[in-house]
């Protein structure tokens, strides 16, 4: 997930087992991890700066994947304006992107869906989204 401003902006992606990756559960039971948590302590202060927080699936697993946002905080007082960010989830070389707004104090447990679909047994795992 991207950003332009100083927010904290908060992702969540909850896989097939229902077990939520975020700041609070990472690494998961699941084996998805936080890689990068954009807090407000950590932001130069520099609103032109793209903010930028993601999660990694070691081996993930075929299901239903939903990807939330938090809107937590502006930082270092600035406005408590809506925020519009990018969302990517990439797959073996698959890639999809959906831009939306997060509102101050509003948690969207599920702005985006995907699964990884396995069409035969030890077979690839694909990504599909919208379905």
């Amino acid at each position: 997930m991207t950003w332009v401003g100083s927010v904290d902006l908060d992702l969540y992606v909850t896989g097939p087992s229902w077990e939520t990756v975020y700041f609070g559960n990472t690494p998961s039971k699941s084996g998805g991890q936080l890689e990068r948590d954009a807090r407000c302590v950590d932001m130069s202060g520099d609103e032109d700066s793209p903010q930028v927080e993601f999660s990694t699936f070691t081996q993930p697993v075929a299901g239903r994947y939903r990807v939330g946002v938090d809107y937590l905080e502006a930082c270092k007082g600035a406005a408590e304006t809506p925020v519009p960010y990018r969302l990517t989830v990439e797959y073996d070389g698959e890639r999809h992107e959906q831009v939306g707004l997060a509102r101050h104090h509003e948690f969207a447990p599920i702005v985006l869906e995907f699964t990884l679909v396995q069409t035969r047994p030890r077979s690839p795992l694909t990504l599909s989204v919208g379905n």
